[in-house]
């Protein structure tokens, strides 16, 4: 038996994360008529509701990689927006021209607070799922309920690290003994002082998770009525870390199961837009899993577009042009309408963001032509995708592996745009030199300000706010990056 002190801790930390993980949540039935603090999770019911409170990514925030939609090549100046040089516009300067101190400059939209930095939000929600898996075992309920949710918060923590791991860690391809970020493991309100594993080591227990996830969700097949992570999800998700990390044969191989289970390509050359069309939404086909809040949009209010490069990519008979965006004929240009649908469940309103199947395509496309230049069965990943995006499609033929990796990736592009992945994939690219356009007042000289192959920015700055309350935590090289002016 445990001693009496140990089970007040952890009745302590199982109290104080539950509580603060149901003001997120948005029905709570078994709590109608008790008191918060008194609550301490103790079924399998309870820590269900716990991983959604806490753990989940939160519905009502934004994504977590959503500063990197200013930085990226897909986003540039709206030149004849009439917002330019106001308050509002400016307040995405520093971060739309990679400054080192974004935080600082005056009307950011970077907030040196440290409960609003994207580092702190996401160990947050990983201490939810932490204190979920430190526990459940003493759950009550059948060992089928508490392996399922036991996946769960191995899945989503997962999740977390890679976003963390992306942002704030060379890229895996770079320098995979270079500084990552911590890796917090348990619940422990002792554990507050922990230095940097490695960007390998944090990859390495991204796989360890989402592998042992895997496991313990068996056989499941899509689930799309609750919002909750699931098997088909964790295989994407399994094809994208390896794909990261260049396991190539891993990648194909975690990507055919996620298309074996996970559903099929939703024919967009078949829908008729009337109004708004979501694709987030678990009536689509492809879609395995909904999460999160607001999504990674073109900024219209803040004087960004959709980049020209990007928009001109898009052939004619494209339906993602017309399903993807909207277009703004007064100002002449594109915006994002790639967003959840109202609809209410476990977690409230639907979230806003999802993982498809059209990923599982284009990672295992890719692998095909690193492993091995098999491009028989990349060019077949590829001819399919399209043929569901493009009208009248006719099958191309590639047999260069060089340019067939080309095509696959200007297709990840197009098909995934404002999802969160474009400036990952930049990363793992090799970092090449992206410029931006900056009109800094209506009728003003347009300024051009570069970011240069391999730049440090590429990985972001640790925030001065987390340095100070963790002495173990090293500063990146991106700090010292000195102010970045116009070229």
């Amino acid at each position: 038996m445990e001693p009496i002190n140990n089970m007040k801790m952890k009745e302590r930390i199982l109290l104080i994360i539950f509580t603060l993980g149901i003001l997120t949540t948005s029905c709570s039935d078994f709590l109608d008529s008790k008191s918060q603090d008194e609550v301490i999770p103790k079924t399998t019911k309870d820590f269900r509701e716990l991983l959604l409170g806490s753990g989940y990514p939160a519905p009502a925030n934004a994504h977590p990689l959503s500063l990197t939609g200013y930085m990226d090549d897909d986003v540039d100046t709206d030149l004849g927006n009439s917002m330019a040089g106001s308050d509002l516009v400016k307040g995405i300067f520093s971060v739309f021209t990679w400054q080192a101190d974004a935080e600082k400059y005056e009307g950011t939209i970077m907030s040196p607070e440290l409960a609003s930095t994207p580092y702190y939000a996401m160990y947050e929600r990983i201490k939810g799922c932490n204190a979920v898996l430190d526990y459940i075992d003493e759950a009550i309920g059948t060992p089928q309920e508490i392996n399922h949710i036991k996946a769960e918060a191995l899945s989503v923590r997962a999740l977390f690290y890679f976003w963390l791991v992306n942002l704030y860690g060379e890229p895996y391809t770079e320098n995979p003994q270079a500084a990552g970020v911590p890796l917090k493991l348990s619940s422990s309100v002792e554990e507050v002082s922990v230095a940097r594993a490695t960007v390998g080591r944090v990859y390495n227990r991204i796989l360890e998770d989402l592998t042992k996830a895997a496991e313990l969700f068996g056989e499941e097949s899509r689930v799309t009525t609750n919002f909750r992570i699931n098997r088909p999800t964790v295989e994407i998700l399994l094809s994208r870390v390896n794909l990261y990390m260049g396991k190539w044969k891993e990648a194909v191989e975690a990507a055919t199961e996620a298309i074996r289970i996970g559903g099929k390509l939703a024919d967009l050359t078949k829908i008729e837009k009337s109004g708004a069309f979501a694709c987030v939404r678990y009536s689509s086909p492809e879609v395995t899993w909904m999460y999160g809040g607001a999504g990674m949009g073109f900024y219209i209010e803040s004087g960004l577009n959709m980049a020209k490069e990007l928009e001109e990519r898009y052939s004619a008979n494209d339906r993602r042009m017309d399903l993807y965006y909207s277009h703004d004929a007064l100002r002449g240009s594109y915006y994002l309408q790639k967003e959840g649908t109202p609809a209410y469940g476990d977690l409230g309103y639907a979230p806003k963001q999802a993982i498809r199947i059209s990923e599982a395509y284009l990672n295992r496309a890719e692998a095909y032509v690193l492993w091995d230049n098999k491009v028989t069965e990349a060019l077949a990943d590829l001819n399919e995708l399209r043929r569901n995006r493009i009208e009248g499609y006719s099958d191309v033929s590639i047999s260069d592996p060089t340019l067939l990796l080309e095509e696959i990736r200007k297709e990840r592009r197009l098909e995934l745009a404002r999802e969160g992945h474009r400036w990952l994939d930049l990363r793992r690219y090799g970092m090449p030199s992206i410029k931006h356009t900056w009109l800094p007042g209506v009728g003003l000289t347009l300024q051009t300000f570069v970011l240069k192959a391999k730049d440090p920015m590429y990985t972001l700055p640790l925030p001065e706010a987390v340095l100070g309350v963790n002495p173990a935590l090293s500063q990146n090289a991106s700090a010292n990056t000195p102010e970045r002016k116009a070229e």
